[in-house]
């Protein structure tokens, strides 16, 4: 017997789900924005539009409209509240997104002491106000220990959006205390999560199997933070890198691959009585650590998230709350008690912790005012409480209001205790590298294409990439561009061939279209990229490989591969440099690619005979690093001091006066022209040095004044024996070709040892 058709959603309940959305997401945003020009963080805005539409206002004082627009039907209002558990799920995604466990670690005494002050305390005052709370707070009468476990675990919570919007408004997120704050925060939060997986299990078997359940419940947690933080980073990276490599890198694609791992974990943990949100907080966390997704994608995600869903969310737990209610003595007494405990509780838990771990006073009273902003996730444990029947409407109003009342008081109370440290020696040069690092150029690369046909200069290239790569954890991928596996109709022979890496085995595939040379492209490939790979000698998981035939020209091959989201191109020149003035420098591939290319680009030229198969590891022990000062000066200075990082090396950073253009510049070449030249040209290698000093990099500079200044620096590398020459260049457009300046392609040409050269993004409108 076929089984009947269920009914769609009727005209009036659509009529009415698009009115409630419409209103819920309005208002939210609204007051959201509100709350932001007032200094307050946009979250309580957000979560008083719920009020504002809600039993506590809409409905007090215009109760027929309210019912118009809120029906109490349960099948209605289960409709906005599927939507809004979708913004539930996003929300926490975005917290694991912004959890760092390496920050975590690093800050671990300080961080573990303030958090586990910051919980045990408030959630043994909490569990003891839950056994003095009258009756008729609970939802279950035989569940008082379960309501007593959940009222201390929704006092425990601290809400890091609050806390960390206070930090950057301050200019203190990278303080010390502004990391450690964060840290125990993000510790807090990921006990908090656990705790309330723990305690909604045992809501939902009941008090008298409480300690069997609690045996299941934490084998099951074991089993999936085990999994989830030993296996879950290695699948979670090979997944990204597998999208990226099938379906390509754009930010929707990484959002829904988010949301897929979201929801399938949420479905498990939900299944296993651990709750769907800590699933989705565990997926937030390993995505975080995914370097593919980068910023662009975590924004695109955020924007959806906080944009759209989340107000949802926090409007429809708003929608819950009646004010009303406090009118009853028993209930305003009630509420001003968990208000009392709640803050008395995380102040004094935060303060005992910091000041065990060897905090001063006022960074203690930092911690207990940062960690007391309940904020949004105060919101999701009372849902969640809600949600399963053990907290009433009227318990479920308290605890919202104690999430609205802190984190109103919160913001205060850090800015003030904040003002009052002062900082340190240590914490000067932390910050100092840290904004050298957040301006640097290497530190917004994430990957590298290596187009590749094993020359010697390509193999200088992937030496030098790899220990660049090696601490910076950047992606290499390296392209074997075929240019013989075509028919004569052009009909590509090899499509790809894809190493699967990561530990998980490796796999070589070919797509072929037919032909006799396919397996000898396949050996030639394979057999490039091997001594590609033990060249750059990083992590399998740092390194990707691909094949590609050239159907109508090397370049186009390359630069149809460079529109996948790629921070910077090396490339070998390949023997291939001209010495004609009208003639690209390094040939017409290589021209095409540095005009078209929309990143970075760094040329690799070894000055050894192309006859050599494989390049021997090099030994570099001086660096020659010409700069004026420029962009793209900085560029190849932080390439220098990378390289000389990996070997060791000193670099030598030199500025050579022109003289011949002093009397355009300064008069007409007197003494004092060149005096003040040189003066301007020490504060430039000066500045320079200052960074590589920073790294821990032997630094030597040097000005001096010529006639010819290309011909000046090929007479000192060659009287100090250099072993690698780096260079910045602007690429400009010339007569049918990029022109690097002739003072670069003077040196690239004449220079004793190996170049590189490193030309910047360049617009040929």
């Amino acid at each position: 017997m076929p089984s009947e058709v269920l009914p769609p959603l009727s005209e009036h309940q659509l009529l009415l789900l698009f009115a409630e959305l419409f209103l819920l997401l309005f208002t939210a945003r609204g007051l959201g924005e509100v709350a932001k020009r007032m200094g307050l963080p946009s979250v309580l805005g957000e979560l008083l539009a719920g009020i504002v539409i809600g039993p506590s206002l809409l409905g007090a004082l215009a109760p027929g409209l309210f019912l118009a627009i809120f029906p109490p039907e349960p099948s209605q209002y289960h409709l906005i509240e599927a939507v809004s558990w979708i913004g539930l799920i996003m929300l926490l995604i975005v917290t694991g997104l912004e959890t760092d466990l390496e920050l975590i670690i690093s800050r671990a005494k300080s961080a573990t002491y303030t958090a586990l002050g910051g919980i045990i305390i408030p959630f043994a005052m909490g569990v003891a106000l839950g056994y003095v709370l009258p009756g008729q707070f609970l939802a279950n009468d035989g569940q008082r220990l379960v309501f007593s476990l959940f009222i201390g675990t929704a006092l425990s919570i601290s809400a890091i959006p609050v806390i960390a919007k206070v930090l950057i408004d301050m200019g203190m997120m990278h303080r010390d205390v502004g990391q450690i704050t964060i840290a125990s925060g993000m510790l807090n939060d990921t006990i908090g999560w656990v705790m309330l997986a723990l305690v909604a299990s045992l809501a939902r078997t009941g008090s008298e199997q409480a300690l069997g359940a609690a045996g299941v419940t934490l084998v099951w947690l074991v089993i999936i933070l085990g999994v989830s933080f030993t296996l879950g980073p290695r699948l979670t990276e090979w997944l990204f890198r597998w999208v990226d490599a099938t379906l390509g890198s754009d930010d929707l694609t990484k959002t829904t691959v988010v949301m897929i791992l979201a929801l399938g974990v949420g479905t498990i943990t939900h299944y296993l009585g651990l709750e769907a949100v800590l699933g989705a907080f565990i997926v937030g966390v390993l995505v975080g650590q995914v370097r593919r997704f980068d910023s662009s994608a975590r924004h695109t995600f955020e924007v959806i998230s906080l944009g759209i869903f989340a107000p949802i969310f926090f409007a429809t737990a708003g929608l819950r709350v009646d004010l009303t209610t406090w009118a009853d003595p028993v209930v305003m007494l009630a509420g001003i008690t968990v208000l009392a405990v709640a803050i008395a509780g995380k102040f004094i838990g935060s303060f005992i912790g910091a000041r065990a771990a060897g905090l001063s006073t006022w960074e203690g009273i930092a911690m207990g005012s940062g960690l007391n902003a309940r904020g949004a996730l105060e919101l999701i444990v009372a849902t969640v409480g809600l949600s399963i029947g053990v907290l009433t409407t009227t318990m479920y109003t308290i605890i919202v209001t104690v999430a609205i009342v802190t984190s109103l008081i919160a913001p205060p109370l850090l800015r003030l205790s904040l003002s009052r440290i002062e900082l340190s020696a240590d914490e000067v040069d932390r910050l100092e590298r840290e904004e050298l690092e957040r301006q640097s150029f290497l530190g917004g690369v994430i990957r590298v294409l290596l187009p590749t046909q094993c020359s010697v200069d390509s193999q200088l290239a992937a030496q030098l990439l790899g220990h660049i790569a090696r601490n910076r954890e950047i992606e290499i991928t390296s392209m074997y561009v075929d240019t013989d596996g075509t028919e004569p109709s052009g009909t590509p022979l090899v499509r790809r061939i894809k190493r699967v890496v990561d530990g998980f085995g490796v796999s070589d595939t070919v797509q072929s279209d037919g032909g006799a040379n396919t397996q000898q492209v396949y050996e030639q490939s394979e057999d490039c990229l091997d001594l590609i790979d033990a060249q750059i000698d990083i992590p399998n998981k740092q390194l990707r490989n691909i094949v590609r035939t050239a159907e109508t020209t090397v370049s186009e091959s390359v630069l149809d591969e460079v529109s996948d989201s790629y921070d910077l191109v090396a490339l070998g020149a390949d023997g291939q440099l001209e010495y004609s003035p009208d003639e690209p420098l390094f040939g017409m591939a290589i021209d095409n690619l540095v005009q078209a290319t929309p990143c970075p680009i760094l040329i690799a030229v070894s000055n050894m005979s192309q006859t050599t198969k494989t390049l021997p590891e090099l030994s570099i022990q001086r660096i020659l690093l010409p700069t004026i000062g420029t962009e793209y000066s900085r560029r190849a200075a932080e390439i220098s001091f990378e390289v000389a990082t990996a070997y060791d090396a000193t670099v030598e950073i030199t500025h050579i006066v022109n003289r011949s253009q002093l009397g355009d510049l300064y008069m007409s070449g007197t003494d004092r022209s060149i005096s003040e030249a040189i003066d301007l040209a020490e504060s430039i290698v000066d500045r320079e040095a200052e960074i590589g000093q920073t790294m821990g990099v032997n630094v030597r500079t040097n000005v001096s004044v010529g006639t010819k200044p290309e011909r000046t620096l090929i007479e000192r590398a060659t009287i100090n024996e250099t072993d690698l020459i780096v260079l910045g260049s602007e690429v400009r457009p010339g007569s049918r070709r990029a022109f690097f300046g002739h003072r670069v392609e003077y040196i690239v040409k004449n220079a004793p040892c190996p170049v590189l050269v490193i030309c910047s993004k360049q617009s040929y409108q």
